[in-house]
């Protein structure tokens, strides 16, 4: 058995995909992501801000880059419960944030390749345009990646390894063929983020490019309270995809916060503040890290929340 069917089996039997695609891919990768940012397609900011500083990251040099590792590890909203006012709301996070992979696709890669003398480092690479470029995976209309099998309810890890590869060059970039004759998630947008001037997203327009800056930053005036689904990300478009019509209502657990926790984090409390015996529910959810956002993104979600449950009571007053 080869290394590279090694890693191709090994991940099947875990639900895993992977593939494993050569060096020169990032380079190709990253010139059509720039490319496109040269002609104007790519809003200033979002690329600065976003994707510059991952082109510029130096490759390792504990190993001679060969080849890259792309794996895709299902993945699932997670989903909390907070009080406020004597209410309990849902919040949920898109894939990604809160929860990693068990096990890690580092440590399996890493022991599949130990016996062929292998080894492999963190990638640092547009994962989502590598996979797309290598037949891996397709982009739907909203430009989120999409897994065979998996939707894209997936986590994407990727690596630079010393293994060769010899496969051909890279494909042209293809999206589902659904996306065809499905408008699902543009009409589901609420921000026009997904337009009908072009494929490629208007990343600057994303909730999600708004709730991962800065705390400092504030949402902008013409995002409306209503628009927020998520305590990171945004799922309007995934969850009315028919890509992922059978991954939908999988939710990754998470904890229930009281009305004391709630407030505490609604008023941006610090590690020091929070109670001993809260910390190990937000540490194991990676909210621990995260405190300094919760103030503003929890507030928008739990607001859109209360928003919604508002206009429902009117809608079904009116029906009487």
């Amino acid at each position: 058995m080869t290394a590279k069917s090694a890693i191709l089996e090994q991940c099947a039997e875990l639900g895993w995909q992977a593939a494993v695609v050569p060096m020169a891919r990032r380079a190709e990768a990253i010139e059509r992501i720039a490319g496109l940012h040269r002609k104007g397609e790519l809003d200033d900011a979002f690329y600065q801000e976003y994707l510059a500083p991952m082109f510029a990251e130096p490759l390792p040099e504990t190993l001679t880059p060969r080849s890259l590792i792309l794996v895709a590890v299902p993945d699932r909203p997670a989903r909390m419960h907070f009080t406020l006012d004597g209410e309990t709301f849902e919040v949920l996070t898109a894939p990604g944030y809160l929860r990693a992979p068990d096990p890690r696709p580092s440590a399996v890669i890493a022991e599949i390749l130990k016996p062929f003398g292998r080894s492999i480092a963190p990638a640092s690479a547009p994962l989502k345009t590598l996979g797309t470029m290598s037949g891996f995976s397709r982009y739907g209309r909203n430009n989120i990646s999409y897994v065979p099998g998996l939707g894209s309810f997936t986590a994407l890890a990727g690596f630079i390894s010393d293994l060769e590869c010899d496969d051909a060059a890279a494909q042209t970039q293809e999206a589902l063929a659904r996306c065809a004759s499905c408008g699902a998630c543009r009409a589901a947008c609420p921000t026009g983020a997904i337009g009908d001037d072009r494929f490629l997203l208007h990343a600057e327009r994303c909730i999600t490019f708004w709730n991962e800056k800065e705390p400092s930053v504030p949402f902008p005036d013409w995002i409306d309270s209503r628009w927020h689904s998520a305590l990171f990300g945004c799922l309007h478009c995934q969850r009315v995809c028919p890509e992922n019509r059978p991954h939908l209502r999988q939710y990754f657990e998470g904890p229930a916060f009281d009305e004391a926790t709630t407030r505490l984090l609604l008023a941006g409390a610090t590690k020091e503040q929070i109670p001993p015996e809260v910390a190990p529910s937000l540490e194991a959810w990676r909210l621990m890290d995260l405190l300094a956002y919760l103030p503003r993104n929890l507030g928008a979600v739990l607001r859109a929340e209360r928003l919604r449950r508002e206009g429902g009571k009117m809608e079904r007053g009116e029906r009487r």
